[in-house]
């Protein structure tokens, strides 16, 4: 399983779509849309809870209409789920009492891949979503008929496969309220921006950080030329002791000596993640995270030796994005090892190959994962079981656990 975020026009994100490993050939062969939904629905939703999924987003699950007409959401009473009806579904009398029968249980439907027909009119008044495929339907034709379907104030039209900048704005203009597409993760840079104070503060703080020799005299007055900046160490390191009988600790030289070398980079690379990312997407932020324990994780089982490195390596993954700058212009500024250094500007070496092998799962390229997979001797169910675990672990921490 993977998600990928549906966005709002800030980028923020209002829902994630569940995408099944339908591609992997050597473990579900020939399986079908039915047996796809039937398993994703048994392994995500009956084994734990969406929240753990998703958060407190809306979460769009794909549904063959076979199954509606089955009865299989008829038990269903989850608020965040929304049924994603897919595009070869039949528009008949039965299909239609089916859904009036989820919204009154009070679950939301999505029209997927929709292509207008005026077989459908008869659902518009009832769905809440419709997703119009960019790559199937012109732009012209989408705003066309979003301005006809004003008259249904509660439907909403979410734009797929926006992979640009220019595809972002233009889908806007259209009428769509909500996006998904891969423009977020790797957005053409059109600008270059100068460095905000609190961006340098960040740039400065990782590089002393990283010295072979801490220079405690400058850092203490680096974090504390920033309130926000000192609470927020205060408040991570009275965190880790929590439940604990250990005094809390108020002063700053007395924190950043408590944390020690090794989680005073973790935290000062992720203060700086959040810096950079203040005017961005929460998403981003969100991902650069996940990335950050992901890649971790995976080079626990794969490269043990470059586990720090790797977590730096993922978390920096999206700064040229956060940036709006080339990462050629970005690195020389950050102290990073060379292997973290080549993996972020050339995908090169194993913390890159793992870079590749996170961005294959995010698009849920599940084929080009198998391989890279086979190629490291990693199975599957490890390799999920780290991207779950790194969900879990951003979620816990921006939660403040």
């Amino acid at each position: 399983m993977a998600k990928q975020a549906i966005l709002d026009n800030q980028g923020n994100p209002l829902a994630y779509e569940l995408l099944f490993r339908l591609g992997l050939d050597n473990r579900f062969p020939d399986i079908d849309a039915e047996l796809a939904t039937r398993r994703l629905m048994a392994e995500q939703f009956l084994s734990q809870k969406i929240e753990d999924l998703v958060g407190e987003s809306l979460c769009f699950v794909n549904f063959p209409d076979t199954l509606l007409r089955e009865g299989m959401a008829d038990e269903l009473h989850q608020p965040q789920l929304v049924i994603e009806l897919l595009e070869d579904a039949t528009p008949d009398h039965t299909l239609l009492e089916c859904i009036k029968k989820l919204k009154k249980q009070g679950l939301k439907v999505a029209l997927d891949d929709h292509v207008p027909d005026p077989a459908w009119d008869e659902f518009l008044p009832v769905v809440d979503f419709i997703k119009l495929d960019l790559r199937q339907t012109s732009m012209e034709d989408c705003a066309r008929f979003i301005a006809c379907c004003r008259r249904y104030p509660e439907l909403r039209f979410i734009a797929e496969k926006v992979e640009t900048l220019d595809e972002f704005s233009a889908a806007q203009a259209a009428g769509f309220d909500l996006f998904q597409g891969y423009y977020f993760q790797q957005p053409q840079i059109i600008s270059r921006r100068i460095l905000t104070t609190t961006e340098m503060t960040a740039f400065k703080l990782l590089a002393t950080v990283n010295s072979q020799d801490i220079d405690y005299n400058k850092l203490t007055n680096l974090f504390s030329s920033d309130l926000s900046l000192t609470y927020n160490l205060l408040r991570y390191v009275n965190g880790m002791h929590a439940g604990t009988r250990q005094r809390r600790i108020d002063n700053l030289r007395s924190a950043i000596v408590y944390l020690g070398h090794h989680q005073l980079k973790y935290f000062t690379a992720l203060v700086m993640t959040a810096y950079v990312s203040k005017n961005k997407s929460v998403e981003l932020q969100r991902l650069s995270m996940i990335r950050a324990k992901w890649c971790e994780l995976l080079a626990e089982k794969v490269c043990p030796t470059l586990q720090g490195d790797a977590f730096m390596c993922g978390l920096f993954s999206l700064l040229d994005v956060l940036l709006e700058r080339p990462m050629a212009e970005i690195l020389p500024h950050i102290q990073l090892s060379e292997p973290t250094h080549q993996a972020l500007l050339e995908r090169k070496g194993q913390l890159g190959f793992l870079i590749s092998m996170m961005h294959d799962h995010e698009q849920a390229d599940w084929q080009k994962l198998q391989q890279r997979l086979d190629f490291i001797n990693l199975s599957e169910a490890t390799s999920s079981r780290c991207y779950e675990e790194a969900v879990k672990w951003c979620q816990r921490l921006n939660n403040g656990h």
